[in-house]
C-alpha cells in the first residue's frame, strides 16, 4: 500500500510540474519571442498594429536558429506554410537575391548583431539584392540588419522586396544600402505593418547605371505603376517611429494607390530631395512626424501625380515639427483618416527624434533579446535528451496530431525547455 501512495504522490508532483510548465508555455507571446521587454522604449508595443494588426508569424511552430544560407532557406523553401520561428545567428553572405515564394507562416528575427549582406557591387542586376519575397503571407521579420554594395540605376533588386504580399510585420530592422531600394512593396501587396526600422546608406552611391541617375538613394517605392489598377485598396501600410537617416535622397516612401499612414517618423538626412511622395491615387496620412535636417523641412512631401488623367492624390499632414499641418487633394476619392479604421496610440513630435534616435532601444536592430539559452532553437541535437509531447490536460502523447500540445525538450544536463506547439 506505501509503495502505491508513493507511485500516486510522484505521479501527482509530475502532473503538478507539467500544469506549471504548461502555463508558462502557454503565456508566450505571438509576437514577443525572448524579447527582453524591459529595454524597450516606454512607446514600444512590441506588436504589430495598425494595418498589420492580427499578424502572427511563426506563432506556435518549431523554433529553429540558422546560421547559413544553406539553413535559412532550408526553413523558407517554396511552398512551406508550417508555422516556424527562425533565429539568425552571425552574417549570412548573400551572391544575388533569393526568391522567397508562397511561404506562410514565418517569424524570422535575428539575435544580436545578426547580418543578411550582399556586399559585392555588381552591374548585373540578378547579382543584386537580398531578399525577394513573392505571394508569402503571415510574415514576421524583427531584428536583422540588411546591407548591400551601395545604390545603383540598373532596375536592380532591394534589400527586401515584397511582391504581392500580405500581412507582413516588418519590425526593429536597419536597412543599409539597398542597390535598388532599401525595403519596397508592390503587386497588391498589402495590410504591412513597418515599425522601429531605419533606413540608411553609408556607401556613396554608384555612378552610371543603365537608368540614368548617378544617385539613386531612393529608399523605400510603395507601388511601381501608375497602370497596375488592382493596386486600388491594397498596398495599405503603417509605418511608425520609424527614421529615414543619412543618405536618404528620395522614397520615404513614395505611394501609389495605397492608404498609408506615417506616425512619429523622424527624418533627418541632410541630402533629401523630398521626403514622401504622393503619386497616382495615393492617400498619405503624415501623423506627428519630425522633419529635422534644413532640406527635409523643405520639402516633407512632393506630388508625384502628374501624368494626364492620372493626377489623383490625397494628402494630410498633422501634428508635425518642421512643416505645417496641411490637406490637400486632387480628385475627389475621401481623404484617408487612420483612426476611423484602427486605433492606435501616438506622442508628441517634439519627442520623435529623441525617441527615434536612440542608440539604446530606438529604431534599427536595437532590440535585446533574453539569455539565449532560454531560445529552444539554440540547443544542438547532442544536447537534447529526448522530446516528449503532452496534451493539455498533461497526457503523454506519441507525436502531436491536431490540436494543442505543449513540447517539452530534456537535454543532458537535465534543463527542461516547453513550448506550445499548434497542429
Amino acid at each position: 500500500m506505501r509503495i502505491f501512495a508513493s507511485k500516486l504522490s510522484k505521479l501527482m508532483n509530475m502532473k503538478k510540474y507539467l500544469l506549471t510548465l504548461f502555463a508558462a508555455a502557454l503565456s508566450l507571446s505571438a509576437t514577443a519571442q525572448d524579447i527582453d521587454t524591459s529595454k524597450l522604449s516606454e512607446y514600444d508595443k512590441n506588436a504589430p498594429f495598425g494595418w498589420g494588426a492580427g499578424i502572427t508569424g511563426g506563432e506556435g511552430g518549431e523554433t529553429v536558429t540558422v546560421e547559413t544560407y544553406a539553413q535559412l532557406f532550408a526553413q523558407l523553401a517554396t511552398n512551406n506554410t508550417t508555422a516556424k520561428i527562425i533565429y539568425v545567428k552571425g552574417t549570412i553572405t548573400f551572391s544575388g537575391y533569393k526568391e522567397v515564394r508562397n511561404v506562410k507562416n514565418k517569424t524570422i528575427i535575428g539575435l544580436e548583431g545578426a547580418v543578411l549582406t550582399n556586399p559585392t557591387h555588381s552591374t548585373v542586376a540578378s547579382e543584386s539584392g537580398i531578399l525577394y519575397m513573392r505571394d508569402c503571407e503571415n510574415i514576421i521579420i524583427r531584428n536583422l540588419t540588411f546591407k548591400s554594395a551601395g545604390a545603383y540605376d540598373m532596375d536592380g533588386n532591394d534589400n527586401i522586396s515584397l511582391i504581392g504580399c500580405t500581412k507582413v510585420w516588418v519590425d526593429h530592422c536597419d536597412f543599409q544600402d539597398g542597390v535598388d531600394g532599401n525595403l519596397d512593396a508592390t503587386n497588391s501587396s498589402d495590410n504591412i505593418c513597418v515599425t522601429w526600422c531605419r533606413f540608411r546608406y553609408l556607401i556613396a552611391p554608384w555612378p552610371g547605371g543603365s537608368g540614368g541617375s548617378d544617385d539613386h538613394r531612393y529608399t523605400n517605392l510603395w507601388g511601381n505603376s501608375d497602370s497596375r489598377t488592382a493596386d486600388q485598396d491594397k498596398l495599405r501600410t503603417t509605418f511608425a517611429n520609424c527614421w529615414w537617416d543619412e543618405g536618404c535622397k528620395e522614397r520615404m516612401p513614395r505611394v501609389r494607390f495605397g492608404k498609408v499612414h506615417l506616425l512619429n517618423c523622424l527624418y533627418s538626412s541632410s541630402v533629401t530631395n523630398y521626403c514622401v511622395g504622393g503619386g497616382y491615387r495615393s492617400n498619405v496620412y503624415i501623423e506627428k512626424c519630425a522633419f529635422t535636417s534644413n532640406k527635409a523641412k523643405n520639402t516633407p512631401w512632393k506630388n508625384y501625380a502628374t501624368s494626364s488623367g492620372k493626377t489623383d492624390y490625397n494628402i494630410t499632414i498633422t501634428g508635425c515639427s518642421g512643416t505645417s499641418d496641411k490637406q490637400q487633394r486632387s480628385g475627389s476619392i475621401d481623404y484617408f483618416i487612420p483612426s476611423d479604421n484602427y486605433t492606435y496610440d501616438s506622442y508628441a513630435s517634439s519627442s520623435v527624434e529623441s525617441v527615434v534616435s536612440n542608440s539604446e532601444n530606438g529604431a534599427g536592430a536595437t532590440l535585446k533579446l533574453k539569455d539565449a539559452s532560454g531560445i529552444e532553437g539554440i540547443a544542438t541535437s547532442a544536447e537534447v535528451q529526448k522530446v516528449e509531447y503532452y496534451s493539455l490536460d498533461g497526457i503523454l502523447v506519441a507525436a502531436p496530431t491536431k490540436g494543442i500540445f505543449i513540447q517539452v525538450t530534456t537535454l543532458k544536463d537535465g534543463t527542461k525547455r516547453t513550448k506550445k506547439i499548434i497542429r
